[in-house]
């Protein structure tokens, strides 16, 4: 593919990559354009090995606690799939059961993304390979020279986001960005050359893998810039009176991204349809669709903070000295001192209006950043720009910042070396963005000099900290001076002095660099040597940043999976917990692990179904029961709503020693924590004395917040007038239970409401009744129920949602077309070829 793209753009009559190469008198591209390559793209091989070398040559591998977090969460569907040699979509041991796609699908339709898992033990050098190579064939794409593109692909890659995501185990994310620069390379292939399969093939592939990486809110960030490119174009067109030639563009760029979606269908659309219901859908109880605001524009980047894509310690990096305005972090989006510098020269020098269509974008993406701390452009494209309410955490946008600014650079850098080489120009032609940059310094040096690192309400807590332990009114004026004190004393110092040093850094880096363009305009220097310099200081300036964020105990000796580390941590307590947790051997109870932190922890999950877990995509009705400000899990007298948690098939509570609340049973005092039984735990499925009918999720919500439902005898069912009646012969058996299937052997005298303590999700769930379909009803707001006849039943349940048929079908589809599309063009180019030989 690298091959059909660079040589078939080189073909190409006005390449202005073409045109100064073969008379130019620098050596390096007296080479052939071939090796020009292969150099180039050994160079941006290399790189990752520098940054990541313990684990591409010094055999060690990554330790992410996210991905342990997704080992943990996925285990119920791992041991199915190697049951019964399937997917089963439903996972059971994590929030009381969720679709298992939002936590782990093995792709039914393969693609060349298979490929990754030959490199899992060099993560993330294939990642950044992708990443690399994509940036450099984009920016060879847009005419600009080898060693340029090398430098625009550093400036893109080596931001300090990329080791942030990768040691926090955003595995998905990374991917996901690794192939932005091949998507955008795509459209540029299909906007600007005659022959466009080339490009549509580029797009639609890069598309379907980017979104079969599992991260569509990158997806979604990087069409605003497509979106844009495909605007100018179109004003370009108009202007140029060829909108017939736009409107092929737009046809083929529809049709590449119906094949590129259709290449990921079989995971898209059963997402598309598990938004409705989730967290991302909005509130039933609030009547909202879309994230919550304060949730969506939680992590938003702070206006100032934006200086830290320059000076990545002015608000003291991560960690205790991080003192701006998010909750914490884990490192800015540092962009690196040249990639401003040639941004100016860009913005100041380069005429084409091309370069405002990326530096426009880049800017927008800033202001989407700063999230709740502009809802002036915020708010509005939170309620009315499409999708834009669905994705949280603003500051991300900054990736795209990163990526536009990086192609301005290149832009300036092509400006600097092809004027040096074309006609002599003077230094002083670049008067206006080095003073800029260097008046850019002198702002930084008085905002650094007029703060006082001290974070928003850092005193306060101190005070509350300092009065909780000396028993008086933190308000006292004496504890807030001493409060004060200490923070002026053991917390400012260090982050003023990481300000500071940075600052001086980004001065040195200045001046080098501003050192070499000198030296390159006055024909002091051979624009390949400037260059060379170049790379090597922007290389060795974004990975001295980049391992700020890199800590030594994130590598781990080889082999150590995320399994092995949850199985090191197995405890006493979650042995007996496993030795008692099985229902006749038949199904498993859940668990409330107190003790874990459940409502940010899947650990426990890898042992035991539990209550809780680890995920951003959490069920709507799983947030407002759990997590929404005074939630019903934590009603009742003694802090822990029992009626809800035996409802919930709970049978065990981990916790310390000493909770002592009626109910509640300690059945194992381990070595870190007790064990606690709950003794009404309510079966799997059972039926009730009576059912109580209401209108609307809000009034079943307050029946399970009341705490004074009895829900082993009353239903609360919604929209439906559900019939039941004591019965004192009736019986309800699970007989079969795996999760996606469950079977229930019923008896009744009369006709009854059965409850199954199983979440309820309509999109997928069928229940058959002896084998014929029957509704299932949304009950006491969480579970299912149903309503069961007199007589002797089978009910099964299944989770078969048609939405994933169809993907699959859709998913075969896609790769069915683009492997006809790769035959066309090679066929082509084939045919090119051996007419040219003739």
């Amino acid at each position: 593919m690298l091959i059909l793209i660079t040589s078939g753009y080189q073909k190409s009559l006005n390449n202005p990559f073409m045109s100064q190469t073969n008379d130019s008198p620098d050596f390096f591209y007296k080479l052939p354009r071939s090796r020009q390559h292969i150099i180039s793209l050994a160079v941006l091989f290399i790189i990752p090995f520098i940054l990541f070398f313990e684990t591409t040559l010094g055999g060690k591998e990554l330790q992410r606690h996210d991905i342990t977090q997704w080992r943990a969460s996925a285990e119920s569907v791992i041991e199915y799939r190697e049951k019964f040699d399937k997917e089963p979509l439903w996972a059971n041991n994590v929030f009381g059961g969720m679709p298992a796609y939002v936590i782990s699908l093995s792709h039914t339709v393969p693609h060349i993304d298979r490929v990754s898992k030959y490199f899992h033990k060099i993560y993330p050098a294939f990642q950044f390979w992708v990443m690399l190579s994509g940036m450099y064939v984009l920016l060879i794409l847009l005419g600009f020279r080898p060693l340029t593109a090398v430098l625009g692909s550093i400036f893109y890659s080596l931001t300090t986001y990329f080791p942030i995501i990768i040691i926090a185990g955003h595995t998905s994310k990374f991917f996901a960005l690794s192939l932005s620069p091949w998507i955008i390379a795509g459209y540029w292939m299909l906007s600007r050359r005659e022959k466009k399969l080339i490009g549509l093939l580029l797009f639609s592939v890069s598309l379907a893998l980017q979104l079969r990486a599992g991260h569509p809110q990158i997806t979604y960030y990087f069409f605003y810039l497509i979106g844009f490119l495909w605007l100018f174009d179109f004003q370009k067109a108009f202007k140029l009176k060829e909108l017939k030639n736009w409107g092929i563009l737009t046809g083929l760029l529809i049709i590449g991204v119906f094949i590129g979606v259709m290449g990921n269908a079989e995971r898209l659309l059963v997402l598309q349809e598990y938004t409705e219901y989730s967290m991302r859908g909005g509130s039933a109880i609030q009547g909202t669709t879309g994230l919550d605001t304060s949730y969506a524009f939680g992590w938003s980047q702070g206006i100032k903070e934006t200086l830290t894509l320059l000076i990545p310690n002015l608000f003291g990096g991560s960690g205790g000295d991080y003192w701006g305005p998010k909750t914490f972090t884990s490192g800015p989006h540092y962009l690196g001192i040249l990639t401003l510098l040639f941004s100016l020269i860009a913005l100041f020098k380069v005429k084409k209006r091309v370069l405002y269509v990326f530096f426009g974008t880049g800017v927008l993406a800033i202001l989407f950043s700063w999230g709740g701390n502009f809802l002036l452009l915020n708010e509005f494209a939170f309620n009315y720009i499409p999708f834009f309410d669905k994705f949280r955490a603003p500051e991300t946008w900054l990736v795209l910042t990163s990526f536009c600014f990086a192609v301005v650079a290149a832009y300036g850098i092509d400006w600097l070396m092809q004027s040096s080489m074309e006609t002599a120009i003077s230094i002083k032609s670049l008067y206006k963005p080095i003073g800029t940059a260097f008046g850019i310094l002198i702002l930084l040096f008085l905002f650094v000099n007029s703060q006082n690192f001290i974070k928003d309400g850092e005193v306060d807590q101190v005070a509350y900290q300092i009065a909780q332990q000396n028993q008086v009114n933190p308000e006292n004026p004496q504890v807030r001076q001493q409060a004060l004190n200490y923070v002026n004393s053991r917390l400012v110092p260090e982050r003023e002095e990481k300000a500071k040093a940075d600052l001086v850094r980004f001065a040195i880096f200045l001046i080098i660099g501003t050192g070499i363009i000198y030296l390159v305009v006055s024909s002091k220097l051979s624009g390949t040597l400037g260059l060379i310099c170049f790379i090597l200081i922007s290389t060795i300036d974004l990975i001295r940043v980049d391992q700020r964020y890199i800590p030594e105990n994130s590598f781990v000796a080889g082999n150590i999976d995320p399994e092995k580390s949850i199985l090191s941590q197995r405890r006493d307590l979650d042995n007996y917990i496993q030795q008692n947790i099985f229902e006749d051997n038949v199904y498993p109870y859940r668990v409330f692990p107190l003790l874990d932190n459940p409502l940010s922890n899947a650990t426990p999950a890898y042992y035991y179904p539990i209550l809780g877990g680890y995920t951003a995509a959490k069920l709507g009705i799983i947030q407002e029961v759990f997590y929404a400000e005074g939630n019903p899990v934590f009603g009742g007298p003694f802090g822990i709503n029992l009626g809800l948690l035996e409802m919930l098939n709970s049978k065990f509570i981990t916790y310390s020693a000493g909770l002592n609340i009626p109910g509640l049973t300690p059945v194992f005092n381990g070595r870190s924590g007790v064990v606690y039984e709950l003794d009404n735990v309510l079966p799997k499925a059972f039926f009730v004395d009576s059912t109580v009918s209401v209108d609307n999720p809000r009034e079943a919500y307050d029946y399970l917040y009341s705490n004074k439902v009895d829900f082993s005898k009353v239903a609360v069912v919604e929209n439906y007038a559900a019939l039941s009646s004591p019965d004192s012969s009736s019986s309800a058996i699970v007989t079969y239970y795996t999760g996606p299937e469950i079977t229930v052997e019923t008896s009744r005298s009369e006709p009854g409401f059965l409850v199954l303590s199983e979440i309820y999700y309509p999109a997928g769930w069928v229940a058959l009744l002896n084998g014929e379909e029957i509704p299932i009803h949304k009950t006491n707001y969480l579970v299912r129920g149903v309503q069961i006849p007199e007589g002797d039943h089978t009910i099964e349940f299944r989770f078969e949602p048609n939405s994933h048929k169809l993907g699959v079908l859709l998913s075969w589809i896609s790769l069915g077309s683009q492997f006809l599309i790769a035959l066309f063009v090679a066929f082509s180019f084939y045919s090119e070829r051996k007419t040219v030989e003739k």
